[in-house]
């Protein structure tokens, strides 16, 4: 072989050591990208997990309110049918109109349930009203929690591993940041 040809072919795979090394170089940038927005959806599905549960039990609250008191039934279910009417007449859609119906009747249920929430850190997270909260479980309030959760959704988007969802929930309860709960000795 030639010094030309030698010298042609040393610089073809320089090339295309250099188009790898850019290659493994994108792999590794998107690969980062990818950890950092795993470790925030770990946070972030335990935020909507507890944020459901809590309009979950509110609506339970709401329900049961409503199944005592006759006369909060029927503004309830006025709101519903003013939801039902007014939705009809903007949007000319019985979909929509039902579906604002609806979401009228459920803002009033949580509405009614409305309550001071409480997260127990034990291995399973509950999220109950304070006056159904149990002295043997580590109780913290609702909105502490939360704003722990936010501040732990941008160290995971810096880049900090978060661990699996027990690793953070471990976290969680040796954390200062949380205010628990006291729950007051009954006669």
């Amino acid at each position: 072989m030639s010094d030309s040809r030698w010298t042609q072919t040393i610089a073809n795979i320089k090339g295309e050591l250099a188009l790898i090394e850019n290659g493994a170089h994108n792999i590794g940038v998107r690969s980062q990208a990818s950890q950092r927005e795993a470790e925030y959806l770990k946070i972030e599905f335990l935020r909507y997990s507890l944020e459901e549960q809590r309009k979950a039990g509110a609506r339970a609250r709401g329900m049961g309110l409503l199944a005592r008191d006759n006369k909060k039934m029927g503004i309830s279910l006025a709101i519903t049918v003013g939801g039902l009417i007014f939705g009809g007449l903007a949007s000319k859609n019985k979909y929509v109109a039902l579906d604002s119906g609806l979401s009228g009747f459920e803002g009033a249920l949580q509405g009614l349930g409305k309550a001071a929430w409480a997260v127990s850190l034990a291995k399973e997270l509950i999220v109950a009203p304070y006056g159904a909260l149990l002295r043997e479980v580590m109780w913290v309030t609702f909105e502490s929690l939360m704003k722990a959760l936010s501040e732990l959704k941008k160290e995971a988007l810096q880049g900090k591993p978060m661990g699996s969802l027990d690793d953070i929930i471990k976290g969680l309860r040796q954390s200062l940041r949380l205010i628990r709960v006291l729950i007051p000795i009954r006669n």
